[in-house]
């Protein structure tokens, strides 16, 4: 039976038996933490990439809407906006005394609309059909 039984290193079992479990235990959690500060620091270099990337962009879309403002500044330009009315055809000048009309109310509410004649310019109303109130 002696022959069948396995030959095993000698030196290698003292070295395990001489090894304490505190010893053991502690080495574990030494490689343990070291392994988790390893994984945070690459997490830290991951975020901080991603935080550079993003202030990137920030500092670039804050350009971009600068850029946007001054345009939008020189399109609201009082010379700006008159030359677009008059190119689609929308340009207003105010009413002069002629085209003046004033709606007041009578009894029944309303009264029709009438154009102002001069004399009402000066602070009568003209009503059609009736005289100055």
């Amino acid at each position: 039976m002696a022959k069948n039984k396995r030959r095993r290193d000698p030196t290698l079992k003292g070295v395990i038996r001489h090894i304490p479990p505190p010893v053991c235990v502690g080495f574990l959690v030494v490689v343990s933490l070291a392994l988790v500060y390893l994984w945070i620091g690459h997490k830290c270099t991951q975020y901080s990439e991603e935080i550079k990337r993003l202030e990137d962009q920030c500092v670039e879309l804050n350009n971009e809407k600068v850029q946007e403002e001054t345009k939008w500044n020189a399109m609201k330009t009082a010379d700006r906006l008159d030359e677009l009315l008059v190119r689609h055809g929308l340009q207003m000048v105010l009413a002069n005394a002629g085209q003046i009309v004033r709606v007041g109310s009578g009894a029944n509410g309303l009264l029709p609309v009438a154009q102002v004649s001069p004399a009402a310019l000066r602070g009568g109303t003209q009503v059609a059909g009736r005289g100055g109130l």
